[in-house]
């Protein structure tokens, strides 16, 4: 497995309405629109598309649900394609003060045997932690202030 984390400070959001909103699966349009080379779909499901060396990939995006049950916030998402399938999830922390949200994206894929681990890095890594660096500051932007 290949691992991607990226984190994003929320400022002015409080962890709970940062959670509510990315638990609604239509607002998933806005944090993907533009994060990737091409995006089809809409309300939580979608094909990402975004390109390596040599080629052009697809990635499946599927909102799964959202999940409290241990304390804390997630976002739950499973991907799919060949070279992505696993899961994205996106945490949520609450730092001082009160209105900022710590947010991490994590994605757990799969790349392949020895020659996916060759093409995850020649640019298949590279090509997906700009789509959810993307898709974090998409969040940033579109999620709506607390204050």
């Amino acid at each position: 497995m290949a691992i991607i984390t990226q984190d994003i400070l929320i400022t002015g959001t409080k962890r709970d309405d940062a959670f509510d909103w990315l638990g609604d699966p239509n607002n998933h349009d806005q944090i993907t629109a533009g994060a990737f080379d091409s995006v089809s779909g809409s309300a939580g499901t979608y094909q990402l598309g975004l390109s390596t060396p040599g080629k052009k990939r697809t990635m499946g995006y599927k909102f799964v649900e959202k999940d409290d049950s241990h304390g804390g916030r997630r976002i739950l998402v499973e991907t799919d394609g060949k070279r992505t399938r696993g899961k994205l999830n996106f945490s949520f922390r609450t730092m001082k003060p009160s209105t900022n949200t710590l947010v991490t994206l994590r994605l757990d894929y799969d790349p392949g045997g020895a020659l996916g681990g060759l093409i995850n890095s020649s640019g298949l890594a590279d090509a997906l932690e700009a789509g959810c660096k993307k898709m974090l500051e998409n969040f940033a932007r579109a999620c709506p202030k607390s204050i």
